[in-house]
């Protein structure tokens, strides 16, 4: 099988979540398919080739900047299309999409995001979405998180252009991809004459395995791109609500925020007990070194990185409902889930203060994760579907 990958900005290195998706099902295609990318390049720092180009064939940059990819914010109220699917769209990319999928005589499409729904497909080639979120609903929820209320209620308008535009472009896919059930659940209502797919996010097992180091007492760590929106919420939801229960109980907790580009309503909570460390190469030696890994997120979609990483790592992890939101484990088997400010400090409390429990805890979590999450395991339940697809004509 020819396979294009069309994604919205280069997935390598994998250090976020949506390059770690792509990276991981490009490399597990390529055992069995001859593998194609096309993508956009911003120009920045933010990403290379040199990991891709040993499995993949041709690999297409389209140059874009960062102007060009959030500009006309403010004019997108005139605009007839949504300004998710607009600030997506170029001609540079529709143009080499149509002379790739010929010189290669390209056979399936996977296009990365629902945001890429504003190109022209050639005939004849079965095209796949792969829904990291469902994008509307992800927005949906951010705007009822939103207090400021003007910037909500653009958010609501944006919905109302995006989530038709979305949807049809699940009509139009052969094949939709979605992280978690819950998101295929709400594409199924929608579109049911169109199959959807759950392939989850996953994790490298052997990269995560922990080493046989001393964990440190009464620490924490939370890992994950805080300048996106929902993470802020998070951190800043734990750092008002939720420490200060720790602290009462005990009060030589230390919390460390692991994460690029941290936006300045959490750099200026950072002291001595609240470590902000912004962008570090590795990620993993936080996870296998601090007591309590914590996710409290209030809003997202799909399924977290965050937690499949953590669980492979034998962290004990506390987390919100809605940040295991997708993964099928259970409060106090392998994770410790709890909502409320109050509740969830409890849990980060009764881990510090039971390591043995907590590690036992964090253990059938790793086994937990090694059946189900292994990219490995995903790669041969995506290959499955993109043959029975082909299968079906």
């Amino acid at each position: 099988m020819n396979i294009l990958f069309l994604t919205p900005y280069l997935p390598y290195p994998p250090k976020v979540g949506g390059s770690v998706r792509m990276y991981h099902l490009m490399r597990q295609l390529a055992k069995w398919h001859q593998v194609h990318l096309l993508t956009y390049d911003e120009g920045n720092d933010h990403g290379d080739i040199s990991g891709l180009e040993p499995f993949l064939g041709e690999i297409r940059r389209i140059p874009r900047s960062e102007a060009r990819k959030h500009g006309d914010r403010l004019g997108f109220l005139l605009r007839k299309r949504s300004y998710q699917t607009r600030s997506h769209y170029s001609d540079a990319m529709q143009a080499a999409l149509d002379e790739m999928s010929g010189k290669l005589k390209i056979d399936t499409v996977i296009v990365e995001f629902s945001q890429m729904n504003g190109f022209r497909f050639p005939d004849g080639v079965r095209l796949v979405l792969d829904e990291h979120n469902v994008e509307y609903d992800l927005l949906d929820r951010m705007a009822r998180r939103d207090r400021w209320s003007f910037r909500r209620l653009l958010k609501h308008y944006e919905v109302l252009r995006f989530r038709p535009e979305e949807i049809e472009f699940v009509r139009r896919a052969d094949l939709t991809l979605a992280t978690s059930e819950r998101d295929a659940s709400l594409l199924r209502e929608c579109v049911p004459e169109r199959r959807t797919a759950v392939i989850t996010n996953g994790v490298d097992c052997r990269e995560f395995a922990r080493p046989d180091i001393p964990r440190a007492q009464a620490t924490g760590v939370f890992v994950g791109a805080t300048h996106g929106y929902p993470n802020e919420d998070g951190v800043l939801f734990f750092l008002d609500r939720i420490l200060p229960f720790i602290r009462a109980e005990i009060p030589e907790f230390k919390m460390y925020i692991v994460g690029g580009r941290p936006p300045a309503s959490l750099r200026e909570r950072a002291s001595n007990q609240v470590v902000v460390t912004g962008f570090v190469d590795d990620v993993k030696p936080y996870m296998w070194e601090n007591s309590v890994f914590v996710v409290p997120l209030r809003m997202g979609g799909g399924t977290r990185f965050k937690v499949v990483e953590a669980l492979a790592a034998s962290a004990p992890t506390v987390s919100t409902s809605l940040g295991a939101e997708g993964i099928p484990v259970h409060d106090e088997q392998e994770i410790r889930i709890a909502d409320e400010p109050e509740a969830f400090a409890e849990a980060v409390i009764d881990v510090l203060r039971h390591p043995a429990e907590a590690q036992a805890m964090a253990n059938r979590g790793r086994d937990f994760v090694r059946s189900r999450y292994d990219w490995k395991v995903i790669g041969e339940n995506l290959h499955r579907e993109l043959e029975a697809l082909a299968a079906r004509g």
